[in-house]
């Protein structure tokens, strides 16, 4: 879980994490693809969550859609991003549940 959490956290990193880049204005569709996979290998929490798994990607999704108009540089990158934010959603309502 160490390791992942690390992954986690370094897709926050402003030079090369997918939502790092992001908050700079810059999409990178690769980087956005290799994030919703490093989202689906969390595997399913118990009845405890560990907080840093929690701080690290709760947020995620309202981030990316706020960096959309930023980001994304003309209608197809608009499309490709909304699908990941799309995907980031899902996975991360998969992982934490709703109420």
């Amino acid at each position: 879980m160490e390791e992942l959490l690390e992954l986690l956290d370094a897709a926050w990193d402003d030079e090369s994490g997918f939502l790092g880049k992001l908050r700079s204005g810059q999409f990178d569709l690769d980087a956005g693809e290799a994030y919703v996979a490093l989202l689906s290998q969390i595997p399913q929490p118990g009845e405890m969550i560990d907080s840093r798994l929690v701080k690290l990607i709760w947020f995620a999704p309202m981030f990316i859609e706020w960096q959309m108009e930023r980001a994304a540089r003309g209608a197809d990158e608009a499309r490709q991003l909304t699908r990941i934010a799309t995907q980031v959603h899902e996975t991360v309502a998969g992982i934490l549940g709703t109420p």
